[in-house]
């Protein structure tokens, strides 16, 4: 059995969490193991240690603005794929999430579309197959 697909989740709500972690772990039938992480300090340190497949990043948090997290994680793992949550998007937003190095951009609340963009980034992970625009995507 091949090992399970490594996700963090940063996110500052507990009960966003918990709706993560549950949907991960229901549609990903087991194959996702899952790390969570309430703030930002917390999640430096499980990045420093450990690599992960995929981030999943609350774009509000207390201790990190949107931008902070993704040049933050950017450095640290340039070919980690971040996949941001907020609360509303905008087509400039999502413009600006990518430019910045994230994959996709989702609505927090909505499991369908959050689901489809985690099972397509970690498929494309799977498959090597990253299409960042290359300056992203080796870390420029």
């Amino acid at each position: 059995m091949a090992d399970p697909t490594e996700v963090l989740v940063i996110e500052d709500d507990p009960l966003d969490r918990e709706l993560i972690a549950e949907l991960l772990t229901i549609r990903g039938r087991g194959r996702i193991r899952i790390s969570e992480a309430r703030d930002f300090k917390t999640a430096i340190a499980l990045l420093e240690g450990r690599g992960f497949d995929l981030v999943l990043l609350d774009t509000r948090l207390p201790d990190a603005t949107a931008l902070y997290a993704l040049r933050a994680i950017g450095e640290q793992a340039p070919l980690m794929p971040v996949l941001p949550h907020t609360s509303y998007l905008t087509p400039k937003a999502r413009q600006a999430a990518r430019e910045w190095g994230a994959y996709d951009t989702v609505v927090r609340g909505e499991l369908n579309s959050m689901w489809s963009a985690v099972n397509r980034l970690l498929t494309l992970r799977a498959l090597g197959s990253d299409d960042r625009p290359l300056d992203r995507a080796v870390g420029e």
